[in-house]
């Protein structure tokens, strides 16, 4: 019977991961004010108030930290700089 018992716990185990990995996937993410200064910082937010041109923001996210540019990619969903640029541009 132990043989049995740890097929049917596995089996069940693979469903429920699978469950969790399908709710992951299919969640919206909302990309908001808060998120963006909350990953960026108060000081990138300044600087980013005070710049006139896509291609000074653009030197701006490529400077920031490794966790950061991590954290953006995950927010925007997208590895993209201009939809990095975008959502400043719209949110900040």
């Amino acid at each position: 019977m132990g043989g049995a018992l740890l097929i049917v716990g596995v089996g069940l185990g693979i469903a429920s991961m699978a469950f969790v990995f399908l709710f992951m996937l299919l969640r919206k993410t909302e990309v908001t004010r808060e998120r963006l200064e909350g990953i960026l910082g108060d000081e990138m937010v300044t600087r980013l108030k005070k710049v006139s041109t896509n291609r000074e923001i653009e030197e701006i996210v490529r400077n920031l930290s490794w966790r950061q540019k991590s954290q953006l990619k995950t927010l925007l969903e997208s590895q993209d700089i201009r939809d990095a640029v975008w959502a400043i541009r719209r949110y900040i």
